[in-house]
């Protein structure tokens, strides 16, 4: 009947639409879902098989990495320690990105500015983390801000490059014609220039949070005495690397989950209007 009733015109566009790709996203949705299940078990066997044998010291087995995990939590480190880390993690891409986006679309108007900007983003992009976290430590002294600080540098190239292109790549009818029509200048920015560029930073956002949170943590190892580096630099002091694996499988996880449940639906969301008729 939706095939007949779809051949008739007689669904609205949305509905047409979901009835062609619905089956089909529930398919791949169910192959996702099946296939990581398959994929995670397969590691899980390989990792047991590994470490059996094997002292704590070298290679935890999965049961031991559970029970440092499960020590974790209950002593109130695990959820004490990431919060703290994903706390300075998102300031520091919400710092980048504001300073990221107003520097990229000046990039993609002006020839001048991006000429001038490039040696200084291609420096970023070429130093090691490492040299940043050093050079905070000089500046800064030990603390947060120096993950922060880390974090912004690390963030801006990615994010200007990306606001930059987006810019040069916006549709020039469309701000032509709102430039005819005489839109205000707020209503182009919202309505015209928006849109264009919101799914590529968007997409550079998801990029480089994942990519801030190891940044952090690896800050926190050097410089800091709280958040998760720092309770991993305290189980590499005493040996105990079950504590570091439980440690690496609570940040992957957090990574995967905050992908799935924020950040898509947060672009979803952002770029609904692309299914509007």
């Amino acid at each position: 009947m939706n095939r007949n009733a779809t051949d008739r015109g007689l669904l609205s566009a949305p509905a047409r639409r979901q009835a062609r790709r619905g089956p089909a996203n529930g398919q791949s949705t169910a192959r996702t879902l099946i296939g990581g299940a398959v994929g995670v078990g397969a590691l899980v066997l390989a990792w047991a098989s590994m470490s059996a044998g094997q002292p704590e010291i070298i290679l935890p087995s999965p049961t031991q990495t559970w029970r440092a995990l499960q020590t974790l939590a209950l002593s109130g480190a695990l959820l004490d320690s990431l919060g703290l880390t994903l706390y300075r993690a998102a300031t520091g891409v919400l710092l980048g990105l504001g300073i990221g986006v107003v520097w990229g679309a000046l990039c993609g108007v002006s020839g001048w500015v991006s000429s001038v900007s490039r040696p200084l983003i291609s420096a970023l992009m070429a130093v090691p983390p490492v040299v940043l976290v050093s050079l905070g430590l000089i500046w800064l002294g030990p603390g947060p801000g120096v993950s922060r600080l880390v974090i912004v540098l690390v963030a801006l190239p990615l994010i200007i490059i990306t606001v930059e292109e987006a810019v040069r790549d916006l549709d020039r009818n469309l701000i032509e014609m709102a430039q005819v029509f005489r839109l205000p200048r707020l209503s182009r920015l919202l309505h015209v220039v928006a849109p264009g560029v919101a799914s590529p930073v968007l997409a550079a956002t998801t990029v480089t949070f994942g990519q801030s949170l190891r940044v952090a943590i690896m800050a926190e190892l050097l410089s800091a005495v709280t958040g998760v580096g720092a309770q991993i630099q305290q189980a590499q002091t005493n040996l105990d690397t079950a504590r570091i694996f439980a440690w690496t499988i609570t940040v992957v996880v957090v990574v995967i989950l905050l992908e799935a449940a924020v950040l898509k639906p947060l672009q979803a969301r952002l770029l609904r209007w692309r299914s509007l008729p």
